[in-house]
């Protein structure tokens, strides 16, 4: 049936309110007027909030130990020397040793003299103070909730689930270039593209510890970061010389998670691959799935092993969790640089376990999840499987199924693939302890208008080699979420459908949601009260948890962490203005402000049982 307005019936409508009589008052619709009281001269103002306090971390927590002494020193490779150098020796010549000073100039070379690298005034560690209580204070209840819904206000989180919040050393460290530092591809390449680099960032190289009581202030168990390679290793390469500083800094740092009862989560590498693999031309032909990280290197495996190595020797102790590559797909370059990542990760994942390692490894799959735009349709359906099989199964089949790269990648991407044998798919299955994933949106998939097939056979093709087309709006009109500042939409349906498909696709005996965060809309252009009620942000996290919470309770998936990004406000890969953080940072005085997100954030895990 159709529902049709005629001539007729439109005049009067249009005539309605000008004409039609008020609509008669049926008994049960009456409102009694609420008597006046007596003798009372004025309205009487209450507190509609009342004054509620984040509860810090206990600091005299434990300490576990991770993995024995012997073991560390025991890889500890041998004859690697520990060094130093300086960003004020420019006019170095020691020509003759491979790793000196006039070498480590060298790598800045490209920046240098046209471009002044900014500082700012702190050079030296800062250390903290306490965190006022006044800044502790929580944000007055938004009226509604999320987990309101019927069951999920009661379900609770396992006792040992995972709670943290993220950052990288490229996003937040700043002083690029003190004690020792070479440049990362993410130094070059957004100088060379023109972008804001991160020159000084959040200065947290030299915040460190204000910034890790803050998060043991805010009652968060678990700080997840990444090293610097180019800090531990300049030259990047294997049996190159360890720059001291590097290791005495991140010493300190994990010294001080502990000290302030904030265990330590490592990534290893965080998009900052170190700028050596690219220098000179590198050894890359050509790059597609992403941006030449140097990962397609033929160097690449045996120095991230090495590099690994001196990790675990120095720090592999005291860190429960370890991230060996962080969303690989989007650092790979080109199919290459997918199996270099997984020959690296399966080595150092194997280096680990051998050195009696405790915790838990593995690495960061990255992917907004495709749905078909119509689920009807089996081009979409195609379509997405396909858009699957390169954001996740390049990496995921042969780690978790032990199963080849899929074919619908091997078989357009020809000059990088390879069958990859039994016995290198025997010695891939099984090599990591949870599955990673930072699942922050989903998006609609269909194929492009020339067809998949069409498409895989042209590389000059605008969509090769994945070959097909996304967006947010579905058949019907609707975008696929609330919209925030950039890609993320705030879907947390698609989300719980995405950890079923992980779930049942990939087998996993666990799966931790590594990162998830949401951009508010505009927020860098508002005042400081306005950015730190950052209302879109809570709704994100608590409509995602809440989801969580119904994975682990309704669909029996046994998913063991959350960790929110981000801990503060960073340098999003070019833009300052990309705020994902759960703190405003001041980029003038570099002073830190916790947002309301923050609280919520803590306070829904509160609420549900931790």
């Amino acid at each position: 049936m159709r529902f049709e307005i005629g001539p007729v019936a439109a005049i009067v409508a249009v005539c309605a309110p000008l004409v039609s009589a008020a609509p008669p008052v049926h008994a049960d619709h009456v409102v009694k007027p609420r008597a006046h009281k007596p003798n009372r001269s004025s309205y009487s103002f209450s507190s509609m909030t009342s004054t509620r306090y984040a509860t810090p971390l206990p600091t005299s927590s434990p300490v576990t130990t991770y993995m024995p002494a012997a073991s560390m020193k025991a890889i500890m490779p041998s004859g690697v020397k520990t060094t130093t150098w300086n960003k004020n020796e420019a006019s170095a010549s020691d020509w003759d040793n491979p790793y000196g000073q006039a070498e480590w100039n060298r790598r800045w070379a490209t920046f240098m003299p046209n471009v002044s690298i900014s500082t700012f005034s702190v050079t030296t560690t800062v250390q903290a103070t306490p965190v006022p209580s006044s800044s502790l204070v929580m944000p007055p209840p938004a009226g509604f909730s999320y987990s309101d819904a019927p069951n999920a206000k009661d379900y609770t989180f396992p006792k040992d689930f995972i709670v943290g919040v993220a950052s990288s050393a490229g996003q937040i460290e700043g002083a690029i270039q003190d004690e020792g530092r070479t440049p990362s591809v993410l130094d070059y390449f957004n100088f060379n593209a023109g972008q804001a680099p991160d020159y000084i960032t959040d200065w947290n190289y030299y915040f460190y510890k204000q910034d890790i009581a803050r998060i043991a202030a805010m009652g968060v168990p678990y700080y997840s970061f990444s090293i610097s390679w180019t800090r531990i290793l300049p030259f990047a390469g294997a049996g190159t010389p360890v720059n001291k500083e590097g290791i005495d800094h991140y010493n300190d740092l994990i010294n001080t998670c502990l000290e302030y009862g904030v265990k330590p989560m490592v990534t290893i590498v965080h998009a900052d691959e170190p700028y050596e693999f690219v220098m000179d031309g590198g050894n890359v032909t050509r790059s597609y799935l992403s941006t030449n990280s140097g990962a397609a290197n033929g160097t690449f495996v045996d120095s991230f092993v090495y590099y690994s190595r001196i990790l675990f020797a120095e720090f592999g102790d005291r860190v429960p969790i370890w991230i060996t590559i962080n969303e690989p797909y989007y650092e790979s370059g080109n199919l290459e640089g997918m199996y270099n990542f997984l020959e690296a990760h399966t080595q150092v994942y194997d280096l680990y376990k051998s050195m009696g390692g405790k915790g838990m490894v593995s690495y960061k799959n990255a992917d907004n999840f495709g749905v078909p735009l119509d689920p009807n349709n089996q081009e979409d359906v195609k379509a997405t499987n396909r858009y699957q099989d390169y954001l996740l199964g390049i990496m995921s089949n042969p780690t978790w199924l032990g199963k080849d790269v899929p074919e619908s990648v091997t078989s357009t991407c020809t000059n990088e693939s390879r069958a990859l044998s039994p016995e290198t798919l025997a010695r891939y299955k099984g090599k990591s302890d949870f599955y990673a994933v930072d699942p922050y949106t989903a998006t609609f998939v269909f194929p492009p208008d020339d067809g998949i097939d069409a498409c895989a056979k042209d590389p000059n093709h605008s969509l090769w080699p994945n070959c097909v087309n996304t967006t947010s709006i579905s058949s019907n009109g609707w975008e696929i979420g609330f919209y925030s500042n950039s890609y993320p939409y705030l879907t947390p349906k698609y989300f719980r459908a995405f950890m079923n498909y992980i779930w049942d696709t990939y087998q996993p005996q666990a799966i931790m949601v590594s990162e998830f965060g949401f951009p508010v809309f505009a927020e860098a252009e508002a005042e400081l009260a306005s950015q730190l009620n950052d209302l879109p942000r809570s709704l994100y996290y608590e409509a995602f948890l809440t989801e969580i919470l119904n994975c682990i309770h309704e669909d029996g998936i046994n998913i063991i962490g959350a960790i929110g990004w981000s801990m503060l406000d960073n340098w999003e890969f070019g833009s300052f203005d990309e705020h994902y953080g759960m703190q405003v940072v001041n980029q003038t005085t570099q002073e830190r402000y916790f947002k309301r997100s923050f609280f919520d954030f803590v306070d829904f895990f509160h609420s549900h049982g931790l």
